[in-house]
């Protein structure tokens, strides 16, 4: 196929687009689609009451798996699981006698006192019941009581929706040893707030930190998941940090851990998407960037994406309705498959994507680098249509307005080639300038999240502005970033509800606690924030410089090509081969789309159906071929 050469730096910009990000960021493992659980019996277990008699369910039962039938078909590809590793038994002491009404310890909490502050929750008083059972954790002396005490008042707390503070006292409960009454129940409750919450990472710690312990067969799944969840993460902060070796371990752990969780439990979908993440981050490691990993390397991981794909699928009566994590796959099987240069299928992929879903602008984004590869600029142009269309102005994609100049230039198009980078200049440059401004001054972490609050509090009272809504979508669509943006979010709220309380319960002593601990754990997670915020502005900074520089040249290279064909015109010459001529094109569609001319209109359901029709240029197009 001939085509017009381009200046080296031109092919560069135009063979890769930014590396598919397979890392553990972006991953959304908030439980919203958890099915209804019914409420259980009370029951013992090795002399402990269930934590739940109170609070939400177990896990909903097991499902049976889709038939071997279900398409895709996998690679054949054996995963065996792991041995487990040998876990120990706790055998908890009696609990010490106590006779009613009898003050133990220093003199203060009695048992009086805690069966009425027992009886104060179970009757729904969750505020009194806080409240009596801080007092009495103020006053006791004795480590039993002060344990019960501290239980009851983290139990409380979850249930007035302040799951922070509620992971606070749980975890207290926790430190005090795990030969303690109320440790394995607290333990449970881990679960639960994980559910509630929206960084359910909050909770990995602490399920690190008693790995060993044996949990409750209906939790295990979920302790294995919750579990690899840490270990991905680890081996992600090892790998920045370049220690390779020690990544290296904790990533095989997190893929041991991910094979343990069987076909039948809900969290298994899940535990599919982290194994095929793991799988291709460890397929990954000790390449150079831009180089492909080898086939054989990341089969695991489109195994396991297939499977999330499977086991989704809505045509089988037994799918888990996990669209997020199903969209997900869908991406990460595209971007493997376009990092094989093999874009057909990284096409078909990407067109898999929920149309309007999370992730569908960043698939239509995507897949245009794939049909530009396969030289149907068609499509891709249809693609950037939708892109810039005025559903979206506020999203941030700079660089599909130089992929589009660079495809007008490669047919000769060299005035829709310069209306593209003039448009590109015209949104990007002053974005540019103010990151410039924003990262160049010496500041503390905590002022980049501030930068970011302070935006979405205008959006809010519609008083931003299109510079300042494209930085803050700049910055959030670091996925860690969001996830750590909604959790300060959710820590506000927990404090506006305790602020907002009656007053018996807003001006208690327990109260100031909460407001302490709420406003240290939310200035911990600005400052993590802050930081993630720098390094991301500072990042597209950089990049954003980089692409201007690059769409300057392209302008250059452009007025050049129309100086040449100017003065080829002036003197008479006979026309040259890259001098537009007409393309052949048709209107023929396929039985379920219509033919239907754009005239500047948009409309909502065409959104992402758009093929820009070429009428004219000067390349010879042979559609199917590779660039």
């Amino acid at each position: 196929m001939t085509r017009l050469a381009l200046p080296l730096s031109l092919v560069l910009l135009a063979a890769v687009p930014a590396r598919a990000q397979m890392s553990f960021q972006g991953l959304n493992l908030t439980d919203d689609s958890h099915p209804a659980k019914k409420k259980k019996k009370k029951h013992t277990h090795r002399g402990h009451r269930r934590p739940e008699d109170e609070g939400p369910a177990a896990p909903p039962p097991e499902v049976a798996p889709p038939p071997a039938t279900t398409p895709p078909a996998g690679l054949g590809l054996d995963l065996s699981a792991h041995p487990p590793t040998v876990r120990r038994s706790l055998a908890s002491p009696p609990a010490p006698l106590v006779l009613p009404g009898l003050a133990v310890g220093k003199g203060g909490a009695t048992r009086v006192q805690l069966d009425g502050i027992a009886k104060q929750y179970k009757s729904g008083d969750y505020r009194e019941a806080a409240v009596g059972a801080w007092d009495a954790l103020q006053k006791a002396g004795d480590p039993v009581q002060s344990a019960e005490a501290e239980y009851l008042l983290a139990k409380s707390l979850y249930k007035l929706k302040m799951y922070h503070s509620a992971l606070h006292h749980f975890s207290r409960v926790l430190a005090r040893g795990e030969r303690g009454k109320f440790f394995r129940p607290s333990l449970e409750w881990l679960f639960f707030i994980s559910r509630k919450t929206v960084d359910e990472s909050i909770v990995l710690d602490d399920v690190a930190r008693w790995a060993n312990v044996e949990f409750p067969v209906r939790y295990q799944s979920e302790f294995r998941y919750l579990l690899a969840r840490y270990y991905l993460e680890r081996a992600e902060a090892l790998f920045q940090a370049g220690q390779l070796p020690e990544g290296r371990a904790a990533l095989h752990e997190a893929r041991r851990l991910v094979e343990m969780v069987p076909a039948t439990t809900p969290y298994f979908v899940k535990a599919r998407f982290l194994a095929g993440t793991a799988a291709y981050q460890d397929a990954e490691i000790g390449l150079l960037p831009g180089q492909p990993a080898a086939p054989a390397a990341l089969a695991p991981a489109l195994e396991a994406f297939k499977e999330v794909i499977r086991y989704t699928n809505p045509r089988w009566s037994g799918a888990t309705h996990d669209w997020k994590t199903r969209d997900l796959a869908f991406m990460d099987l595209a971007r493997i498959h376009y990092e094989a240069r093999q874009n057909r299928n990284a096409v078909y992929y990407y067109s898999k994507v929920t149309r309007g879903g999370e992730d569908w602008l960043e698939a239509l984004y995507e897949e245009a680098w794939a049909y530009y590869r396969m030289g149907d600029d068609e499509r891709a142009l249809g693609n950037m249509i939708t892109l810039h269309s005025p559903f979206f102005q506020g999203e941030y994609f700079p660089e599909s307005l130089t992929v589009k100049a660079i495809i007008y230039y490669e047919n000769c198009r060299y005035e829709e080639a310069g209306l593209a980078i003039d448009e590109f200049d015209h949104i990007y440059g002053p974005v540019q300038q103010e990151l410039e401004r924003i990262t160049g001054r010496d500041q503390p972490p905590e002022s980049f999240y501030d930068l970011l609050d302070d935006i979405q509090r205008k959006q809010k009272k519609n008083g931003s502005n299109a510079l300042l809504d494209r930085i803050l979508k700049l910055a959030l669509s670091d996925q860690d970033l969001r996830r750590r943006n909604s959790a300060i979010q959710e820590i506000e709220a927990e404090n506006d509800r305790v602020s907002a309380a009656p007053e018996a319960f807003r001006y208690s002593d327990l109260a100031k606690s909460l407001l302490e601990g709420l406003k240290q754990e939310r200035q911990a997670a600005i400052t993590q924030a802050g930081l993630i915020a720098r390094a991301k502005l500072e990042q597209e900074r950089d990049e954003l410089k980089d692409l201007l520089g690059k769409a300057l040249r392209i302008k250059f290279e452009t007025q050049e090509k129309e100086k040449e064909l100017l003065e080829q015109k002036i003197a008479g010459r006979a026309a040259r081969p890259e001098e537009l001529h007409g393309y052949r094109y048709s209107v023929a569609t396929g039985g379920d789309e219509e033919y239907w001319p754009f005239d500047g209109e948009y409309w909502r359901d065409e959104l992402g159906t758009y093929q820009y029709t070429l009428t004219k240029g000067c390349r010879q197009r042979r559609l199917g071929g590779e660039r």
